[in-house]
């Protein structure tokens, strides 16, 4: 509400007036009858209209401020009279105030119906054309979460056949995601009508009503999709459908156009959604792997780093053995990983690797340059106090990484060191 008057563009003296302020003194029962403006066609002027709607406003933002719900629903009836106004420019910021108002207030107010919500909507809709697009999708997002699917299919259907002159083609990226969700919506109904996993078949016509609705869906995403932007829901429902009529190379085609496509802005999620296919359709080790290398150039402190490690040692080749310690140390230097048992077991997994094949100078090279900041972040001693007290197998994974590389003298040895002499007194 504060940089609300900012965002609309409201002049100062169209909200709040220190000589025209009225004292809040209760809520109506009654839309207050607001002053309409005589027809007049000289320069702009204020007139009693505008004062009472301006009071009318300030009553309604401060209400809205202080969460009085009803009160603000009770001016905001009175409000709406704007659109009466003459004076196209107030008419069409009257438009907005009043679709943004409305819904704020409607979904505060514990007995607005769906039936407020529509008829706001289609209200605001019919008279802010140049919003209408925006105003549409929200309505539909509104009509979806409450599972009302046929309906927003419907007041999809209206507004993708919606022209009005230079207002609609001011409007394309708002055209472009109605479009989108007019193949989500047919995609969902297609889910609805699907078949459940291991029960039988539905019968032909119900069979043939599910094709229909994925050629739908299957077209308009398609389409979709092939522009460059960040589609993942629509991209994860066409490959959800292509997945069930085992259509996997065309599946596979649209995943990797969707992660490798340079026209495309940079998704850390097309790479995890292809490499799920991947990994879903038992991929090749080096395709399971390259796919994660170009995640972890985007995102290393994703939790499929993890994963990467594993399928690195799988291989047992040295080459691989020493990227998967730099993606593991690079995991771990992120402060969400800091004190994740799995990292670090996962670490200590590959330091053993190494050992094992006597290629413990990858680990000293590789520690000579984190040192300082792994000392600083990971085994300072009021860290090891912190492992004793909450986590103790953390504090031994630790203790043998710092062992393997080299470090001596360091308090969290001696920490780790009262820890093993508190137990083994304990088992006496």
């Amino acid at each position: 509400m504060d940089d609300f008057e900012d965002e609309l563009n409201i002049p100062a003296a169209d909200v709040d007036s220190p000589e025209e302020e009225t004292p809040n003194q209760g809520r109506i029962k009654e839309p207050i009858h607001l002053h309409l403006p005589p027809k007049y066609k000289g320069p702009s002027r204020e007139t009693g209209f505008h004062k009472s709607t301006r009071n009318c406003l300030k009553i309604i933002r401060d209400a809205m401020l202080h969460h009085r719900w009803q009160e603000a629903a009770e001016y905001f009836s009175s409000y709406t009279q704007t659109l009466e106004d003459t004076t196209v420019s107030r008419q069409t910021m009257a438009c907005e105030i009043i679709w943004r108002l409305g819904t704020e207030i409607l979904h505060h107010l514990p007995n607005a119906t769906a039936v407020d919500f529509n008829a706001l909507y289609n209200q605001t809709k019919n008279s802010g054309v140049r919003n209408y697009a925006k105003i549409c999708l929200e309505h539909v997002f509104h009509l979806l979460l409450n599972g009302q699917f046929d309906e927003a299919k419907r007041q999809l259907s209206i507004a993708e056949s919606w022209r009005y002159g230079k207002h609609s083609a001011a409007q394309p990226l708002e055209t472009k995601f109605i479009r989108a969700y007019c193949g989500f919506l047919d995609y969902l109904i297609w889910c609805d009508k699907r078949p459940e996993s291991g029960l039988e078949a539905e019968d032909v016509s119900d069979n043939q009503e599910m094709h229909s609705y994925f050629r739908q869906a299957s077209v308009t995403l398609g389409e979709i999709i092939r522009q460059p932007g960040i589609w993942d829901p629509f991209v994860l429902s066409y490959i959800t459908m292509l997945e069930f009529y085992n259509k996997e190379d065309q599946a596979l085609k649209v995943l990797q156009n969707y992660a490798y496509n340079t026209d495309f802005p940079s998704n850390p999620n097309a790479h995890i959604y292809l490499y799920q296919f991947l990994k879903r359709h038992k991929a090749p080790q080096s395709k399971l792997i390259s796919s994660l290398r170009i995640l972890h150039s985007l995102v290393p402190s994703h939790e499929l780093m993890l994963e990467l490690c594993v399928l690195l040692m799988q291989t047992w080749s040295e080459k691989h053995l020493e990227e998967a310690l730099r993606v593991s140390m690079d995991l771990l230097e992120f402060s969400s990983w800091k004190f994740e048992t799995k990292a670090w077991k996962c670490l200590l997994k590959i330091i053993l690797n190494l050992k094992e094949k006597h290629c413990l100078e990858y680990l000293k090279k590789e520690w000579s340059v984190r040192r300082s900041l792994w000392l600083a972040m990971h085994f300072r001693a009021y860290i090891g106090r912190k492992d004793s007290v909450e986590n103790v197998k953390l504090l031994k994974i630790k203790t043998q990484v710092l062992r393997l590389t080299g470090e001596g003298n360091i308090a969290y040895f001696g920490i780790s060191l009262k820890v093993r002499r508190r137990e083994q007194a304990d088992k006496a």
